[in-house]
């Protein structure tokens, strides 16, 4: 793809699955229009790419652990923050009503259901060019029920560690694992755990999980779209 670059629109895909990103570049192959820049497996390359070539578009998959910038509402964050200019479409196979508001509250241009046909991937970059924005029918509609799941609000009561500390210990982690992977005292993160379950109007461990199990906190990055940390 020679000649009149600069007419085509730049894309760089981010996904931790190769066989997920092999699946969208031969999507994208047959798109008119457009030059794949780059093909991304975590926060890492994802960045480096964005610092070192010119894109237009970011689809990047919204769930990718492992990365120097961490995944989710923090990964997408800090690619608003630092290319607001770049379209970003994210994909993501959850669900959660809470989680998709405040993905979209970031002001991203597309949002696409990973477990959807991935075939919807060229009429989202289509629209998203010209200038609109593109969520996926299934997606648009679990956010127009959200009201039905008021549950979910009080996950913007927590601070971000707050967040942070009881997505780690919903995930297996005592609160002394936590302390020492967080660089934190066991006395600071005993209290914002129980800060959070108070916050979240459960009792005890028993009453978190069981909040858990409803909602699905893990599934949600810790982020600035938590609650402002006083």
């Amino acid at each position: 793809m020679h000649g009149r670059q600069t007419n085509l629109l730049k894309l760089l895909i981010a996904d931790d699955h190769p066989v997920v990103l092999l699946g969208i570049k031969a999507i994208l192959q047959d798109v008119p229009g457009m030059k794949l820049v780059g093909a991304a497996d975590s926060s890492t390359t994802l960045f480096s790419t964005l610092e070192c070539e010119p894109v237009d578009v970011v689809l990047t998959d919204y769930a990718m652990p492992g990365g120097a910038f961490g995944d989710g509402m923090v990964m997408l964050e800090r690619v608003r923050a630092r290319f607001p200019k770049v379209k970003l479409i994210v994909l993501t196979v959850l669900t959660n009503p809470a989680l998709l508001s405040k993905i979209v509250q970031l002001q991203v241009d597309g949002l696409l259901n990973k477990s959807g046909d991935l075939k919807e991937i060229p009429l989202a970059l289509q629209r998203v060019a010209a200038g609109f924005k593109y969520f996926s029918r299934s997606l648009a509609a679990v956010l127009a029920a959200q009201s039905s799941a008021p549950d979910v609000d009080k996950i913007a009561l927590l601070s971000k560690k707050e967040l942070e500390v009881l997505r780690m210990f919903l995930g297996g982690m005592s609160v002394q694992a936590i302390a020492l992977h967080l660089r934190r005292s066991s006395k600071t993160i005993s209290n914002q755990k129980r800060m959070g379950m108070l916050k979240l109007a459960c009792a005890n461990n028993a009453e978190l999980f069981l909040w858990h199990s409803q909602v699905g906190l893990t599934e949600i990055a810790a982020g600035k779209y938590a609650a402002e940390e006083k």
